[in-house]
């Protein structure tokens, strides 16, 4: 989970230092990537998001759903999406796994 984490980190930056010198852009970036994290990340231990991928994965249907969905997937389940709504998710994101 250590590695999903920096990898995050590493893809903000990623975004970022391509936008770096746009005034409108990389604050919107930088906005953005804290909305996100602090909505879905802020008290989410890597330990709570490995038992929910645990969790997320028990069920066949879900194995060909790729880590960053399975993680997004598992984040707004934590958050408290409501479940009609995350069941509407994972189905799609069944649908479009490779």
């Amino acid at each position: 989970m250590v590695g999903f984490f920096d990898g995050m980190d590493l893809g903000r930056q990623f975004t970022l230092w391509k936008n770096i010198d746009d005034k409108d852009c990389a604050p919107k970036i930088i906005e953005s990537f804290r909305f996100y994290n602090d909505k879905f990340f802020k008290d989410v231990t890597n330990a709570q998001l490995a038992d929910g991928l645990d969790v997320f994965y028990k069920d066949y249907r879900n194995r060909k759903i790729r880590i960053h969905d399975a993680v997004w997937l598992t984040v707004n389940a934590i958050a408290g999406t409501p479940q009609a709504d995350l069941d509407k998710m994972i189905e799609n994101f069944r649908k479009n796994a490779d």
